[in-house]
This record gives C-alpha cells, structure tokens and sequence, in this order.
C-alpha cells in the first residue's frame, strides 16, 4: 500500500519529475497541498487527500474511496493543483513521457522516446525496476520489473 491510512481502493495518481525535489520545495509542496486539500471536495463531501515523495523524484497524491468514484470536478481540482505546482516549482510533472527506473537505489528519470537505445546498452532491462506510473489505486504495485510492465510487449516481444 502506497498511503497505508488510506483505503486500498483509493485512487491514486503518480507523478515522475526528471528534477530533484529538494527538501525545500517538498516543504512549500505539503503547504500548498494543505491548503488544497481543505477545499477539495467531491460530490459535497470533503476529499481526504494525502501527498507522498517517494525518493526525489516521484511525488503521490492519493484521494480516500468513494464507492461511486471521484466526480470529474474533483478530479480536474487535483489535476489544476499540480499544474500549479509544476509551474510554479518548474518540475515537468504532466510530462507522460517521462518514465522512472530504480538504480542503485536512486529514481533515474529518462524520455520514454530513449528506451530503444538504453535497452540496447544494456542501461533498461527486463529486470530494471520500473516506476509504475499506470497506478490507479492504492493497493497497486508501485515497483515493477520492467518487463512486466505495460511496456513489455512493446519492447521484449519474443
């Protein structure tokens, strides 16, 4: 479990900044989730939202479970907190293609258009531990093998 206050059902949604986040902006980041999260609601009731950095590199915002799921306002709400974080600490959040890899024990971020060639020096394997930014839930695995990533038919097809 990703956030372990939080119903394994809750959804989640995983973001990849190739920036560091130092401890500074992680402060001023929970600040502004803060105030965020006071207002943030979905079908009239108030969302228990919680913020997550894992490493330096990969920031979590996980929203309690709503058996009806989250309504689009909600949704979008979250969506527009982390445009404004990633203008306002420049961190290249909503990028898609950025795609995470654990490496001795640091998150390495590189452009998914660069995978054929790190594949092929050996840099990204099957076994190179993917951040998995398919999560939806709580529950979902966050560290995966690259090749039992959604990727791997794409790029170790047999």
């Amino acid at each position: 479990m990703i956030f372990q206050n939080l119903h394994p059902q809750s959804k989640i949604w995983l973001y990849i900044s190739p920036i560091s986040i130092d401890s500074v902006t992680k402060k001023n980041i929970f600040s502004l989730f803060k105030d965020f999260v006071d207002n943030w609601k979905s079908h009239g009731q108030t969302v228990n939202g919680q913020l997550k950095f894992i490493k330096d590199n990969l920031l979590v915002v996980g929203a309690d479970y709503f058996p009806d799921g989250m309504c689009g306002r909600a949704v979008d709400e979250q969506v527009r907190f982390i445009n404004q974080i990633n203008e306002g600490f420049n961190l290249d959040l909503l990028n898609r293609t950025n795609i995470a890899f654990v490496q001795q024990d640091s998150i390495v971020v590189h452009n998914y258009n660069n995978l054929d060639a790190l594949i092929k020096k050996g840099t990204v394997n099957k076994s190179t531990i993917y951040c998995n930014t398919f999560c939806t839930k709580n529950s979902d695995e966050i560290y995966l093998p690259f090749g039992e990533s959604p990727f791997s038919t794409t790029f170790f097809s047999s």
